[in-house]
């Protein structure tokens, strides 16, 4: 059985141990139960961090939280736009690439790649920890007191999610003003984003196949480029090419780099010119079909990437070298979108929070604020529930293409 699959089961395994040992520290808060629940184990940790932090970088963690309404309120315009842009893709014109997938291990996640067990587990770990943190640190700031804070676990049946938890006192909290609530709601999705962004300046291999991370160029050296087939009717499918083979050669020339074939595709070959490219050691030769503008030649693939191979004397680095990158990215993509995420005006999450706060005060009448707010969140639920039904099922709308 493979290694991550054992950590896994261990994982669940140690956690349900875990929970019924600390039971008397153990909360439940039922979602679907016994279906999908939330559990709760709460513990100072933390606590005395966050308190030290707010006090001694009072004023810089107060505009921090000042700037990150701003932020926040951008966020939510711009991940709600795209929420719609989505529902309208899927309705009018369905698209092949899934538009919502669920964040699990063990899975390829379209157009990003395969997340293994370790990565996700690390990942998510220090992503909640960062958010939960941020909340509570911006909170002690203006003197709300930090009741507990602890671990939870997102149970589908049994726990499998990790997450982190920090608890201000609530009633506290309803007391400050309204500016006070949006930067306390608004840090922990905002810090999520800052901290990709960071890695993003410090590692653009993250969002650039094509960029190096540190060392990578001297520890390894060019062996060709691999693409993405785009669908089964292509030239490139019908000749059995498929994602992710390594192309070493083109017409008959070694290849190091993508380059020359996007060169010469673009200005050189027409339409029902062959071309030959050689993959795996295999020899293909294809007919190219018309472009969309019908000025070219093209096979039908996309999203090119160099690929490297590890130089014999680094050989002994290869696994955490790469290990280690692949860990950077997934901590760069979790953070960037899943603190998007968090700024869908949905109930559940940081923006729906915001919401809620920002349509109270703009129509006085709490009544009249709750249903509009119940019904944006029922909006945005319906459209990832309808983005995952399209990933995990199928489009019925797919009949129009």
């Amino acid at each position: 059985m493979d290694l991550q699959i054992i950590a896994a089961i261990v994982f669940v395994l140690v956690l349900v141990v875990f929970i019924v040992v600390k039971r008397k520290n153990v909360a439940i808060q039922k979602i679907l139960f016994p279906f999908i629940y939330l559990i709760l184990y709460r513990s100072g940790f933390g606590i005395k961090f966050m308190e030290k932090t707010a006090k001694k970088y009072n004023e810089a963690i107060k505009l921090f939280g000042y700037s990150a309404i701003g932020l926040s309120l951008l966020g939510m315009v711009y991940v709600s736009i795209s929420m719609v842009i989505t529902l309208l893709n899927l309705i009018i014109t369905p698209i092949t690439t899934p538009a919502v997938s669920l964040v699990l291990p063990f899975t390829n996640i379209p157009g990003i790649g395969y997340l293994s067990f370790f990565h996700w587990i690390i990942s998510l770990f220090i992503l909640a920890v960062i958010h939960e943190f941020a909340h509570g640190i911006v909170a002690k700031a203006h003197g709300i007191k930090i009741k507990s804070s602890g671990f939870a676990f997102l149970s589908l049946l049994a726990p499998i999610i990790p997450a982190a938890f920090v608890e201000p006192d609530e009633k506290k909290l309803e007391k400050q003003n309204d500016v006070v609530k949006y930067s306390v709601f608004a840090a922990g999705p905002i810090i999520n984003i800052l901290f990709a962004l960071m890695i993003l300046f410090a590692f653009p291999y993250v969002l650039d196949s094509n960029k190096f991370a540190p060392f990578e160029e001297k520890i390894t050296y060019p062996i060709g480029f691999s693409f993405d087939v785009i669908n089964e009717t292509v030239p490139a499918a019908k000749i059995g090419l498929k994602s992710g083979m390594i192309v070493t050669s083109f017409n008959g020339q070694e290849t190091k780099d993508a380059n020359p074939f996007l060169e010469k595709m673009y200005y050189c070959i027409k339409p029902g010119e062959d071309i030959t490219l050689e993959a795996n050691n295999t020899l293909y030769t294809i007919t190219t079909e018309v472009s969309s503008d019908g000025k070219r030649g093209v096979i039908g693939v996309n999203k090119f990437k160099n690929e490297r191979r590890m130089k014999p004397e680094y050989e002994l680095l290869k696994h955490p070298f790469y290990w280690t990158k692949e860990l950077i990215r997934w901590l760069f993509l979790l953070n960037f979108f899943i603190g998007l995420f968090n700024l869908l005006p949905l109930g559940i999450v940081d923006g729906g929070r915001i919401m809620k706060t920002m349509l109270e005060k703009l129509f006085k009448n709490k009544e009249k604020a709750n249903k509009i707010w119940g019904f944006l969140s029922f909006f945005f639920l319906a459209i990832l529930l309808f983005g995952l039904i399209t990933t995990y099922i199928g489009n019925p709308f797919s009949f129009i293409q």
